[in-house]
Parts: C-alpha cells; structure tokens; sequence
C-alpha cells in the first residue's frame, strides 16, 4: 500500500536531510559540468535550481508509475477506458509546498505536451501553467501572487519572495511536467510545510469528470478542487478525467490504495444511463460507462476495501440549477438503500447550491468558468467539511 503521507510530510529526519542537501554550497562549476550537480542540485547564473523530485510535494498519490509526475500507477489495465489511461499523465491536482529564506524564487518547468498547450475555450495558462500562492498569517488564509505562463515548449517564472513566507505552487490542470525546477538563492534553504493546522493530514480524494479536473479554470489555483484543499486547509488528490470518469471496478482498487480521509464520487457527467433518455445520454446505452451498472459495485468495494472513510456522493452539477434527472434519482436511491443497511459516514450532495443559478457560471453551458469554480467550490467544501467533522469552508484556509 503506498501512503500519500510519505510523499506530503517528510519525517523529520528526511526533512533535516532534505533541507540540509538543498542548502548544501554549490558553485558555478556545475553550469559546465552538470556531472559536478549534487543530486539534482545545481548553481547557474546566480541561482540554486532543485529539481521537482527533491521538492515536497502533495496530489501525487503512487509511486509505482510510469512517468514521476503521473497521478495513477503503471498497472492500470485496459479494463480502465483509455481516456483515464492517458490522463493520468496530467498533473491537475497536484502541488510544491514549502518555506525558504530565499528573496527570489524562479521556476521552470517542460510540459509533457508542448504542443498541446491551450484549448479553444481554456486558456495555456489553465491547462499548462503554473500558478503560486503565498500564506497571509495575518489573515490566516493562501493568497495568489502569479500565474506562471507559457507559450513555448518551456514555461519560466522569477518573483521576489518574502523570506520565511510559506508557498504554494500549482501545476498544471490539463497537461503533464516531464520537468521541474524551483531556483533560489545559492544559499537558501528548501523546507517542507508542517502538519496543517486543520488536523487533517490524509488527502480529500475526487474522482469525477472533466469539471474535477478542472475544466476549463483560466489557472490551475482557480480549479474547484485546489480551492476546496486551500479553504479547508486539506491536502488533495484530484482524480477527475475528462469524458473518462466512469466508475470501472478498476479504479476502486486503485482509488483504495490511497489512505485517504474522504472521497468524493463526482463521476455522472460522463456515465450514461440504461434508461436511454437520451436528454441526458447523448450517445445512448453504452455498456461499461452507465450509471445502473458501475455505481453500487464501485462503492460498495471502496468501502469494503477502506470502511469508516466518510464518501461524498455528487449528483450531476447543472449550471441552470435544474432539478435531479434519472441518474441523480439513481444515486439518490442507492443512498438511501445504503443508510438504510446502516452505513455511516456517507454524505450526498444534492446539485442545488453547485452553481449560483444565474446561468454565468459557464464558458460553454457545461464546464465553469472561475466564477463557476468557485461557486462548486462552496458546495463541495461544505459536503467535504460535513463528511470530516470540520468547520464550514469560509475562503479562510489554515496554513
């Protein structure tokens, strides 16, 4: 079982390891001879660069994967659609958080797709830019500073920085790294966040559809997920995929493998009903992807596999605010089947309250646009907060 937490929250001796390498003294020497950078470590033209791998990272819950940056491991079969099979490359969701006394911090990053950079209704910098936040003691909450964009094969982004001062970094939404580096100054030190104050150390897990992953946010902090991880104070794991969010048994097991605190089950969107209402099916019964057939199987072994961890069950989000249709009922009914045989720690989110209801929360009549993110962001943060015992997301996160 691979634990998210060790990738999170170093212990504190791989901590003062880890601080201790990235303030190891380094010398102009290795911009000639890279065989002289210590273990992904060098200095050039006046800045320290570290390689994302030695960075503390969170969203990246296995390691035994294909690509260090991929969000699934290597052993998803083609049992799964290959929609999830080639998204799991895509780094949405996950994120650097650390504190340094450096004054400046640069950055630099390859995406795995430099010719796949924007869509006609996402901009690059949503799909294949950065963005970093800052924390605000004095207001208790995340704040953003820049997004870091791109509209060449490599990205590059260089701020002044408030030493001391914890940060944030955001990876791309809708693309994947090949590679990262954070640069600072030659003899700054690089340390891992502390256990957040929310008490809350185990990733918030979503599973669901393109919206979970954050189509189509103009950056990747405005994706509703990342939202909800910073105003809850939480740590995440973003298993959205667009069009490909079907619930094959599969993806319980890998979903399982993950000790997680919540999952939240956000997936009718792209499953399709044996009803045939082809108001809501617009390609009718396809067998394998409907909502009759991988709904009750799926839950019923995530919970087998991980019992007392609390699941949101999301109903379709509509941004007209229309009322539940055939697979909302479904769910709504399989809920209640499940309460009745005495499960706990289950939490069902109605789609009223998902969207603000005046019809301007979209870019295209199904995915939100910024103003949408945030407004999924309420409604999910309070289901995830209900389902952790936690108080109410405010847009107030602890560090």
């Amino acid at each position: 079982m691979v634990s998210l937490m060790n990738k999170i929250l170093p212990t504190a001796a791989t901590a003062a390891l880890l601080s201790t390498a990235i303030a190891r003294a380094a010398t102009d020497i290795a911009a000639y001879d890279p065989n002289m950078a210590v273990n992904g470590i060098a200095v050039t033209n006046g800045l320290k660069w570290i390689d994302g791998t030695l960075l503390p990272i969170e969203g990246r819950p296995f390691d035994d994967v294909d690509h260090y940056y991929d969000r699934l491991p290597s052993n998803v079969t083609e049992s799964v659609n290959a929609g999830v099979r080639d998204m799991k490359h895509h780094t949405t969701g996950m994120q650097f958080r650390f504190e340094t006394d450096s004054k400046k911090l640069a950055f630099k990053w390859t995406p795995l797709h430099p010719g796949d950079l924007a869509a006609d209704h996402m901009p690059a910098s949503g799909k294949s830019g950065i963005d970093i936040y800052r924390f605000d003691a004095a207001k208790g909450r995340w704040r953003y500073v820049k997004t870091g964009r791109i509209d060449k094969p490599e990205g590059s982004l260089e701020i002044s920085w408030t030493p001391g001062t914890p940060c944030l970094v955001n990876l791309p939404l809708y693309n994947g790294i090949k590679s990262f580096s954070l640069g600072v100054e030659p003899d700054a030190a690089v340390h891992a966040l502390g256990p957040r104050k929310s008490g809350v150390n185990k990733p918030v897990v979503f599973y669901g559809t393109s919206i979970t992953h954050g189509g189509v946010a103009s950056r990747p902090g405005m994706a509703f997920v990342n939202i909800v991880g910073r105003d809850l104070d939480v740590p995440v794991v973003n298993l959205g995929f667009s069009g490909s969010g079907v619930m094959e048994l599969e993806m319980s097991e890998h979903l399982a493998r993950i000790d997680a605190s919540c999952y939240v089950l956000d997936c009718l969107w792209n499953m399709g009903t044996t009803t045939g209402d082809r108001a809501i099916n617009a390609n009718g019964f396809i067998k394998g992807r409907n909502v009759e057939e991988n709904y009750e199987p799926f839950i019923r072994n995530l919970r087998a596999k991980r019992p007392g961890v609390p699941i949101v069950m999301a109903e379709q989000s509509d941004v007209q605010c229309r009322g539940p249709n055939v697979k909302d009922r479904h769910i709504k009914a399989l809920y209640d089947k499940l309460v009745a045989e005495g499960w706990t720690d289950l939490v069902y989110l109605p789609k009223t309250g998902m969207y603000p209801g005046d019809g301007e929360g979209t870019v295209d009549g199904c995915h939100p646009n910024d103003y949408g993110m945030v407004s999924l962001a309420r409604a999910f943060g309070e289901a995830v907060a209900e389902a952790l015992g936690l108080p109410r997301a405010n847009g107030a996160a602890a560090r």
